[in-house]
């Protein structure tokens, strides 16, 4: 992230071409050329190409600009001459004269083509001994900006098509194939990244619809020209200086406010099409290509109008206002052959919606599936080519498949007519040949009752399954429980490789749903889900349940087969609040039921956290069911059903990376289970509150959970088990290799009580609310923006340069400072467990928590953990910790000041298992003599 702006001391060449203008490149043929860069104001400038030479003079900002005449398609390499009156000569080699697209998106269109089938041309290619014309550029240097830059560097690839995007060399494949002449690609594509990030600000501009105005305000938030930056920013400062005043004792401090503009990361709105598009026009292409859609699935019909600013922006950008752009209709992730209304078929009606724009057209992928990037992206790339080759080349081909027209009802049949079935209908699947090959159609004969993608609605807005008689050019569909249809549909819950139709050209059909001859769109369908005949959904898939999927409604170690400590009182906790931490609308209540314990918990405004507090409960093995929903004006919104919890005692074990195997003894009668890190990484800068692992989705392939113990766990729990013959849990969390200090186990809250931390305490104090090291840090943060409104942005408008040549752009931040990773375990390993009452805790600490100081703040460190881990877990715990000797630490200190019951057992080799078995025994030994 940025925290100084400073311009790169760099010195400027004599001669700076445009991004596009590189060795290898590909030229348009048959249209005007603007070729460009910048030198010296007033210096003159030549260009040199195919018996043209044009020559200008660099403008007051160095700019230049000539435009060579329209040249014919050239497969012979040329070279393009340079020069600037003060001697200055740059010479690109090896260019070619063809046809050239620009493909853009997100990492689908990124995807290369050796990770797909469209591998497959490129083997056949070198079969042949071929190699075709065909070359992609893309920017280099610059991945993201703030505002439009034109300086940036590019490459443009000759020849390693592997490493082309995979959509876009099936689409120059093509395009080759039928035309014979050069293909060049301008792939400005990035994963991640919504259609938004690639719309130009214009294109937001021209927008009438509230969601486009929402984004192009947000735009303008972060234009330091205008009145709304101005307002909106006055705004965020007055709002970020009201969280910085003093605190009073047991006041909640105010949270961050959010910052005003599009600046939700640098994949926002613009910053892709700023860094990665802009440096390339003007540069002569004869249309557009686009494939995106997962960072968009939860927008739905909104994909209409992004698809119309993006359209309507690279267009005006260009000066072409005829501009041809094809885009894909989003693929299947999943396949069913379910109707829904869901945001993803929402997402792919705005697509078919956006064929209203001119010069367009959209490929389906509908009977293409896979995992989110999946494999068979050859055919897809090649039904983008056919709207080019069609409507840019002349060729007779057919473009589009099927796509609704009408219908009408005639007595219990609904006669569905459809657009681009010249010749009549086929029935094809495309699984057969994408599990080896292309996802290329095969036909299936006499297939009609092999297509289960057909419904017909009743009056009551129920859908049916239907039969389906193709009739030529038309169908006709109908269902036994439906004497009168209203509605007909086909796939709007997707395709993949499940049988279904196709034209002549083997084109798929178009997903549609119409009811009394209207569109129908999840705005004005009386039912989400959509009421099918027969089918109960999954209530999780959609509504609230979909919603609050997330909701970390129950903490880690309430799960499946947990412990909880017997005779003493336990607090069940979790989150009363969204994943995303906003509050429900309406009147939301929890539910809790357990072992007989039944409540209702109001959720109030401002409240985070439930808790309930169990009575005393007696050691058993006996299982009991753990029941807590979440309601929002009486609606589910969330709901966990734990089973098989026990009784029994509690350990909780911090452990270092590294940690020898230790035998396990014993087989204990009652059960003995553990929970463990499954997370990828055991440290986080924030409090991970219900969750060790970033995701808080139930189940989670990171998230802890109960099972069986084994290893470490095994040897502790077995040895208590067998001296109470109760249940037993250990929590055992062992850390990675990046926990490398003891101050790293330490809750940040406690770092001001240990000397030898204070400056960890001061950079962590500065993002604290009521620490007197905060303030200052939010007039410095507002300082930061200060800087980038009225220096660095400036600057980057005026010059259209990126002023520190940051590859992502950046933004002031109030971690700026902050390098410490003090209570990074903790954060992650501890924190989700508090409050939990155990019966005694063990840390086993690694030689790396003594390599920097040999053990000197050993003691005043370990006294701060110890006594803040007994607080925060509650109760009474044993606490126990491994020490080294001075042999292994020579400026060991002993703690001091440990609260309660504590005992540290010498280690004398770090990978003496003996000493970590001797830790366990006297362990054990004190708390069940």
């Amino acid at each position: 992230m940025l925290v100084a702006f400073t311009a790169s001391a760099n010195p400027e060449p004599p001669i700076e071409l445009g991004a596009p203008f590189a060795n290898n490149a590909v030229l348009q043929r048959d249209m005007n050329l603007p070729v460009w860069g910048w030198s010296k104001p007033g210096t003159k400038v030549t260009v040199d190409f195919a018996g043209q030479k044009k020559s200008t003079d660099a403008g007051d900002d160095g700019k230049w600009m000539v435009e060579l005449a329209p040249l014919k398609a050239n497969a012979q390499p040329a070279e393009m001459l340079i020069t600037a009156g003060d001697g200055a000569m740059v010479t690109l080699k090896n260019l070619l004269v063809g046809e050239v697209w620009l493909a853009s998106g997100q990492s689908n269109m990124q995807w290369i083509a050796s990770k797909s089938d469209a591998s497959l041309l490129i083997d056949a290619l070198a079969a042949k001994g071929e190699k075709p014309p065909i070359r992609e550029f893309s920017i280099t240097n610059f991945f993201a900006c703030l505002h439009p830059i034109a300086h940036a560097t590019g490459a443009w690839n000759d020849g390693d098509y592997g490493n082309y995007s995979a959509i876009a060399f099936a689409f120059a494949h093509k395009l080759y194939g039928e035309l014979g002449v050069p293909i060049g690609i301008l792939n400005c594509s990035f994963s991640q990244t919504s259609i938004e990030a690639w719309t130009p600000r214009n294109g937001f501009r021209d927008g009438t619809d509230a969601y486009t105005r929402s984004v192009y305000q947000k735009i303008l938030e972060t234009d330091p020209s205008t009145a709304e930056h101005k307002k909106a920013w006055e705004s965020y400062y007055q709002d970020l200086l009201d969280t910085a005043k003093p605190l009073k004792k047991g006041q909640t401090p105010k949270a961050t406010p959010p910052t005003p503009g599009n600046l939700n990361g640098n994949r926002d709105a613009s910053w892709l099409f700023n860094a990665r598009i802009n440096p390339v026009i003007p540069y002569a292409i004869r249309g557009c290509i686009w494939n995106q859609g997962y960072a968009n699935i939860d927008g739905g019909i909104t994909y209409y109008d992004n698809l119309h600013s993006l359209i309507r922006g690279w267009r005006e950008c260009w000066k072409r206002p005829e501009l041809p752009v094809y885009f894909h209709q989003f693929y299947c992730p999943g396949v069913s052959d379910l109707l829904s209304l869901d945001s993803m078929s929402q997402m792919r009606l705005g697509a078919w919606l956006a064929r209203d724009i001119p010069n367009t057209g959209m490929a389906s992928q509908i009977d293409v599936t896979g995992a989110i990037h999946y494999r068979n992206k050859t055919v897809p790339g090649q039904r983008l080519a056919l709207h080019a080759l069609k409507n840019q080349y002349g060729k007779d081909i057919v473009a589009d498949g099927p796509m609704f027209k009408s219908y009408k009802v005639e007595a219990d049949k609904v006669i569905v007519d459809f657009d681009f079935a010249r010749g009549g209908l086929v029935v094809a699947e495309t699984g057969t040949n994408a599990a080896s090959g292309f996802s290329d159609p095969k036909i299936i004969g006499s297939g009609d009752d092999k297509v289960t993608l057909f419904y017909v609605a009743d009056e009551n807005h129920v859908w049916y399954r239907a039969k389906l008689k193709i009739d030529g050019e038309k169908v006709q569909v109908s269902s036994s429980k439906v004497k009168s249809p209203r509605g007909v549909a086909y796939a709007t819950g997707g395709v993949g490789f499940v049988p279904n139709l196709y034209n002549q050209a083997l084109l798929p059909m178009t997903p549609f749903i119409y009811y009394d001859n209207k569109l129908v769109t999840a705005k004005n369908w009386p039912h989400n889900p959509i009421k099918i005949d027969g089918y109960v959904p999954d209530a999780s898939e959609s509504g609230k349940l979909y919603e609050y999927r997330k909701m970390p409604l129950l903490s880690t170690q309430f799960d499946d087969n947990a412990v909880l400590q017997a005779g003493v009182p336990v607090t069940i906790w979790g989150s009363a609040v969204h994943d995303w931490g906003y509050e429900a609308k309406g009147k939301a209540e929890i539910k809790f039921s357990f072992a007989g314990i039944e409540k209702t918990i109001p959720v109030t405004s401002g409240m985070k956290e439930w808790q309930v507090v169990l009575p005393p409960m007696p050691a058993s093995a006996e299982p009991k069911t753990l029941k807590v929903t979440f309601t929002i004006d009486g609606e589910l919104a969330h709901e966990r059903i734990r089973e098989n919890i026990v009784f029994g005692d509690v350990w909780y074990v911090a452990a270092q990376n590294g940690l020898a195997e230790i035998p396990v003894v014993g087989k204990p009668s009652a059960p003995v289970r553990m929970m463990t890190r499954r997370s990828k990484t055991s440290s986080s800068p924030g409090l991970r509150r219900y969750s060790v692992s970033v995701s808080t989705m139930p189940k989670n392939k990171g998230a802890s959970r109960w099972e069986d113990a084994s290893g470490f766990a095994a040897a502790l729990g077995n040895r208590i088990g067998n001296k109470t013959g109760q249940p037993v849990g250990i929590i055992f969390m062992q850390c990675d290799e990046t926990t490398k200090e003891l101050k790293q186990w330490i809750p940040a809250e406690v770092l001001g009580e240990i000397p030898s931390l204070a400056a960890d305490d001061k950079e962590l104090g500065t993002l604290r609310p009521g620490s007197p090291h905060y303030a200052a840090n939010v007039n410095r943060f507002i300082e930061d923006w200060k800087t980038l409104w009225g220096t660095y942005v400036p600057e980057m408008i005026r010059t259209k340069r990126v002023p520190d040549a940051a590859p992502w752009g950046g933004l002031p931040s109030m971690e700026a400072s902050v390098t410490t990773t003090a209570g990074h375990t903790y954060n992650a390993l501890v924190h989700s467990f508090t409050p939990a009452n155990l019966k005694g805790i063990i840390f086993l600490s690694g030689k790396e928590l003594f390599e920097k100081d040999q053990g000197a703040h050993f003691g005043e460190q370990f006294s701060a953990l110890a006594n803040s881990w007994k607080e925060l877990f509650g109760g009474e715990p044993y606490l126990f910790y491994s020490i080294p000797n001075k042999s292994i630490a020579p400026k060991i200190t002993d703690p001091q000041q440990i609260n309660g019951k504590s005992t540290g057992v010498i280690i004398n080799d770090w990978s003496n298992i003996e000493d970590v078995n001797r830790l366990l025994d006297e362990s054990t030994g004190m708390v069940y003599p």
